[in-house]
């Protein structure tokens, strides 16, 4: 009896977990949109230099949109985000990389066929053309900081299934699923909404 209710409890925590990824994944999703009503398009994946160099990711763009107006506005986005001149922003938003990072699931941008992002980084176009592209996936991703540049590639979502770990995401039109394999394949499984 014991050992079906570490069982039950196990199940639980995960399952928790996974609402609480998709709630991160929908809240990042407003923030993209908010982003696209104000600018007219996506950020870009990563914030780049004039000679093409990521200095940070999409997050360092859409922080005012997320109610972080305060890591915002120390953020310097003409510098890479672990720059010296970035430290006081790192310092002052650690309670929201907590929150982005809590429970072990990491959400990060996709860069895969059927991805909002192109290969190069650029948005493909409009959250509303593109309804099925794949916008955001969260995941197991370790030491990895929501600034740094950094996007799952299908191989590197492929090697995380194989390990056995779970993958959840959320689409252009913000529709939830979950990522599973099938043999060398990945599946984006719709089946949630929010």
């Amino acid at each position: 009896m014991l050992i079906f209710a570490a069982i039950f409890v196990a199940d639980a925590c995960r399952t928790a977990a996974r609402m609480r990824a998709q709630g991160r994944l929908s809240q990042l999703h407003l923030a993209l949109l908010n982003y696209q009503t104000v600018n007219g398009v996506l950020p870009d994946r990563d914030v780049t230099d004039s000679n093409g160099r990521s200095l940070c990711s999409w997050v360092g763009s859409i922080l005012p949109y997320i109610e972080q107006h305060e890591i915002a506005s120390s953020l310097d986005i003409s510098q890479p985000w672990n720059s010296p001149s970035n430290e006081k922003s790192l310092a002052s938003g650690k309670r929201f990389w907590d929150w982005y990072t809590e429970d072990g699931y990491f959400v990060s941008a996709f860069t895969g066929a059927d991805a909002m992002w192109d290969a190069n980084g650029n948005p493909r176009g409009k959250l509303a053309d593109y309804p099925t592209n794949i916008l955001l996936v969260a995941t197991t991703v370790e030491d990895v900081h929501p600034l740094e540049p950094f996007s799952l590639s299908e191989k590197g979502l492929r090697e995380i299934l194989a390990a056995g770990h779970e993958a959840v995401y959320v689409d252009a039109d913000r529709f939830h699923g979950s990522v599973k394999l099938d043999g060398d394949s990945i599946i984006f499984a719709r089946n949630m909404v929010q």
